[in-house]
């Protein structure tokens, strides 16, 4: 079980453990559904693979203003 830093729901990183492997694991999880996630400050794709330490933040795809 990788222990990643997430962001979600929050204005900062708080260190998780998950039971996901992949972001697309994550997704199913967590609810991120509708979610843009990107990892170690790159967007990736569902099939990327999650690993202790990673940064990853979990932003609404549909957000807008700043």
């Amino acid at each position: 079980m990788p222990k990643i830093n997430l962001l979600h729901n929050s204005s900062s990183f708080a260190e998780t453990e998950v039971n996901s492997t992949t972001v697309g694991q994550l997704r199913a999880e967590k609810g991120l559904s509708g979610y843009t996630v990107n990892v170690d400050r790159t967007v990736v794709a569902d099939e990327h693979v999650l690993e202790d330490g990673m940064y990853v933040a979990a932003v609404k795809s549909d957000k807008t203003g700043g």
